[in-house]
């Protein structure tokens, strides 16, 4: 399968599962696709969903949960059913590069040359 013109600007990131595909973009969009159709399922839109101001360079996903990290310095945190934003989190000199999480913690790495540890109870 091959989704043309997924984004509007080069995919940088990526995940899927068994269900959906989770691309992330220089246009600042996350969207989901079906596995299946290549149909895209949902778009977060920095513009009406508060989502990214800078490129998404990082995604992770679990079962009901996406962490996306992007050049406006921050990392987000989102309902992979509904989209809702679940929180923004702030503290990055520089654009985040790279993100993991587990049920109790996230890990980023930024161009500010640091690494943070965050607790999802701040979300």
């Amino acid at each position: 399968m091959t989704i043309h013109n997924a984004h509007d600007n080069a995919v940088t990131c990526v995940r899927f599962d068994d269900h959906r595909i989770v691309s992330g973009s220089v246009d600042r969009m996350i969207k989901m696709w079906d596995v299946r159709t290549g149909k895209c399922m949902h778009t977060i839109d920095w513009k009406l969903a508060e989502g990214h101001t800078g490129v998404v360079r990082c995604l992770q996903v679990d079962t009901w949960r996406i962490v996306s990290a992007a050049d406006d310095r921050t990392i987000k945190v989102w309902n992979v059913d509904s989209l809702q934003r679940l929180c923004t989190l702030h503290s990055h000199e520089d654009g985040v590069t790279c993100v993991q999480f587990s049920d109790r913690q996230i890990v980023s790495g930024s161009y500010d040359k640091t690494v943070k540890l965050w607790d999802f109870s701040r979300c």
